[in-house]
């Protein structure tokens, strides 16, 4: 597998900030601080022109549709609006039932028309997201692709699907606005802890695929 610079870079950034987080100092800031300093290596999204990619990708953080999969469908959502695209959802854990709900909100929340949304339903975890990202992407003749995953979510996603994916993609930066995880404490509360386990499954993944 080969990198860009810029993917070099943030790899090597993101084995700096995991050495932080381990420090005895690092931990003696307060909460917030931890989760801007340890963001900041995660975050490899750009700003997208609103003519490129025939496909939208989305792995999914939940079937309710749950708050992550939420701020992902915000994003896409605006590029959707600004050129009609094909839409991937890669979500396994998704019963039949949740699919119809979830399909339901997809058209009145955020404007979807249900002709563009190819479903995923065999993928339980990234890596497998963006393996049948490809798949899908292949059968149906996509070419450019843009991925719309949470900010803590995007350095790791674009390693992978960079493994997978046959042409051209970006990963579209996320606005604050955009978020839905700071909107429960609940999530606010793990953020420090999802944080560190995404910089160990880059590490991992880094090592050894």
């Amino acid at each position: 597998m080969s990198f860009s610079l810029v993917v070099k870079v943030k790899i090597f950034s993101s084995l700096i900030v995991l050495l932080l987080f381990l420090g005895v100092g690092f931990y003696n800031l307060p909460y917030e601080r931890q989760c801007t300093i340890g963001l900041w290596a995660l975050e490899a999204g750009e700003e997208v022109d609103k003519d490129f990619g025939d496909v939208i990708l989305i792995p999914g953080a939940g079937c309710n549709p749950g708050r992550g999969t939420e701020e992902r469908l915000n994003l896409a959502s605006v590029l959707y609006h600004q050129k009609r695209r094909k839409v991937i959802i890669s979500e396994g854990y998704c019963r039949k039932s949740e699919i119809l709900r979830f399909n339901g909100l997809m058209i009145s929340r955020w404007g979807f028309d249900p002709e563009d949304v190819i479903w995923d339903t065999l993928s339980f975890n990234t890596e497998e997201n963006m393996f049948h990202f490809s798949e899908i992407g292949r059968t149906y003749g996509l070419t450019s692709a843009i991925l719309c995953t949470s900010p803590h979510h995007q350095l790791r996603s674009k390693i992978l699907l960079d493994k997978f994916w046959e042409g051209d993609f970006q990963v579209a930066k996320m606005e604050e606005s955009m978020l839905e995880c700071k909107k429960e404490q609940v999530y606010v509360d793990g953020q420090g802890k999802q944080i560190i386990n995404e910089y160990f499954k880059i590490v991992y993944q880094f090592l050894f695929l």
